[in-house]
């Protein structure tokens, strides 16, 4: 049934006009709007800023892009991709299994998804625009589209100090899909509030569609139990002081079509915000939730460099013209028409303008000039784009990209470590809770993991049950879980409990993007130049298993040696020999004939 008088609704609505139309004051005479700031960017990333390219004397306005090229550089240093994204156990050993498996799954998934081009576009938009969300839906995540996300306290540090409001436009198969959504209130909005046009941010030009569209809009964030009754028809009044996280979503809003105003969906939520949104910031905290990235780091320059750039081609398309003057009209006609290669002409005063562009010089050194505050800011030197730089040496060159490198290392930091938490509080409890032993199978192709699978399950069932199986000794529980290892041999191991794993490894098992393992590394490292100077075969051993596991490399199975035999103090040498010839040759089957003795 639709809704017009709750108060959810009514906060919505002034939420989005809000953010849509007012600033606020960061400080005192500075006054900021993130949707402007927004809507400013997008309009720097399609090389429109003032909207006219023709000016009134038939002139064109060029744009002299020196932002993009600067974000190119930045997201090649980040060097980020789905090859870098790794779990790894503080207890190597222990959770080998288990980490093996997860990453196999993970890098499963990330192929099948196409996480490649997704973690790339994230990585752009990080850089360009100084900041990237990434939203927390059923099997994933989503990235959230900045044009249509309204941040209602655009002044908070982290997204946990503010509500969201999403918008979307969905066609009616779309809706029609949202099974969790109330599917009566879905055919009402179908019925009534339709439209022929779509537009991709509220204030832009609509166009007009073949088929009907319908704008929903998504809240995410603090209601009251009242509020929540009312929207959700829940016949109960509701406190008005008892505030818990909510999900609404509504259809009809800003609609002045009936005043119907639909609730699709409706959910209390457990956690915090930051539980269902991550954002990655670029810059840092100005008073402002939203960073500073490099189109608006770039926004002066840019402009300049327009004034500049068009300033010299009309400079230039005028001081490219050949001009003559005479007294005599003729001349004119003659030169320009009839004058041809080697003619005579026969005047007095016939002589050329020298028309040359005054300030060229000036113009230039203000673009260089530019060009050098524009790197500097942007940390895009000449080394960090690879380019040559004139008279350098190679020790300086070599200190110049190091020194730049650390800020590329700060800023790869700033957007994997949110991603980490996008990998392991989303993407990885999905990927485990539904396992069976075949996709274990199918993910490593080695039964051994199968085998160490098992084992974590029987310790982690031991180790849950060690109360009421009383006191015992250590044989006995050994002998217990044997027993069990025997019992769920005989079904799917799989991981029906694999819950109750993940959640006994889940305190030692981290994400690492970028190297946050450090240590690892630097005890891979270690064991990589102590390798080389060991004798002692069983340390070497000891080494190799220690960097598979660290590197999720499964280890190889040991072939077990042949005892040797203790030959009796009286025994006769050539008989021994023999009888070792016989033995291999009955182990190998070869025949006697075909054994050579010495």
């Amino acid at each position: 049934m639709p809704e017009t008088t709750s108060t959810l609704y009514k906060r919505m609505e002034s939420e989005i006009s809000n953010y849509l139309f007012k600033s606020v004051q960061l400080s005192e005479g500075v006054n900021y709007s993130q949707h402007e700031l927004i809507d400013r960017i997008y309009k720097f990333a399609n090389h429109d800023h003032s909207g006219e390219k023709i000016n009134s004397d038939l002139s064109y306005n060029y744009w002299f892009d020196i932002i993009n090229p600067r974000i190119d550089s930045e997201v090649k240093n980040l060097r980020f991709d789905t090859k870098n994204i790794m779990l790894f156990s503080q207890n190597p050993r222990k959770d080998f299994a288990a980490v093996f498996i997860a990453n196999a799954s993970l890098k499963n998934w990330l192929s099948e998804n196409g996480e490649d081009i997704k973690l790339k576009t994230a990585v752009e938009l990080f850089s360009a625009n100084g900041n990237i969300g990434f939203k927390r839906v059923s099997g994933g995540y989503n990235i959230i589209d900045d044009l249509n996300t309204y941040i209602t306290n655009t002044t908070a540090e982290t997204i946990d100090d503010s509500d969201i409001i999403e918008r979307y436009e969905l066609l009616p198969s779309q809706m029609k899909r949202m099974k969790e959504w109330d599917q009566d209130n879905v055919n009402a909005v179908i019925k009534e509030l339709g439209n022929k046009s779509f537009t991709a941010a509220p204030e832009t030009t609509a166009i007009e569609s073949s088929s009907k569209k319908y704008e929903i809009f998504e809240f995410t964030g603090e209601v009251n139990e009242k509020e929540y009754n009312e929207i959700a028809g829940i016949a109960q009044e509701g406190d008005e002081n008892n505030y818990f996280l909510a999900k609404v979503i509504v259809a009809g809003l800003n609609k002045a079509k009936k005043g119907s105003k639909y609730t699709l969906f409706a959910e209390k939520l457990v956690g915090k915000m930051s539980d269902y949104y991550i954002y990655a910031h670029r810059g840092r905290f100005n008073g402002r939730f939203w960073r500073v990235g490099m189109y608006e780091l770039l926004f002066d320059h840019q402009i300049r460099a327009n004034e500049i750039g068009n300033g010299l081609a009309r400079g230039l398309e005028w001081g490219s013209k050949t001009i003559f003057k005479s007294k005599d009209a003729k001349i004119m006609m003659n030169i320009r028409a009839d004058l041809e290669n080697g003619d005579i002409v026969n005047t007095d005063d016939l002589s050329q303008v020298l028309v040359r562009m005054q300030g060229a010089d000036q113009l230039i050194a203000d673009w260089n000039r530019l060009m050098t505050d524009a790197d500097a800011l942007s940390n895009s030197y000449e080394v960090v784009r690879g380019d040559t730089t004139p008279g350098t040496t190679l020790g300086a060159t070599r200190l110049m990209d190091t020194n730049a490198g650390k800020l590329f290392a700060l800023l790869r930091q700033k957007i994997t470590l949110p991603y980490k938490r996008v990998f392991k509080q989303w993407i990885l409890p999905e990927l485990i809770k539904n396992m069976k032993s075949k996709d274990v199978f199918r993910f490593t192709g080695d039964n051994d993991i199968v085998d160490q699978l098992r084992e974590i399950i029987v310790d982690s069932w031991y180790n849950n049950n060690l109360v009421k199986l009383g006191p015992h000794t250590k044989d006995v529980g050994e002998a217990i879980k044997q027993d069990k290892l025997n019992e769920i041999k005989k079904v799917d191991p799989a991981l029906n409990n694999a819950k109750e794993i993940w959640d006994s490894i889940s305190s030692r098992v981290f994400v690492t993007i970028t190297g946050e393992n450090s240590d690892i590394s630097d005890k891979l490292q270690d064991l990589m130049a102590l390798i080389t100077l060991e004798q002692d075969p069983d340390r070497i051993n000891w080494i190799l298993d220690t960097m598979y596991k660290a590197r999720g490399i499964p280890i190889p199975p040991k072939k077990e040696q042949p005892k040797p035999e203790i030959l009796p103090t009286n025994a006769n040498p050539q008989q021994t020999q023999a009888n070792q010839v016989n033995r291999v040759a009955g182990k190998q089957k070869i025949p006697a004939e075909q054994v050579i003795t010495q």
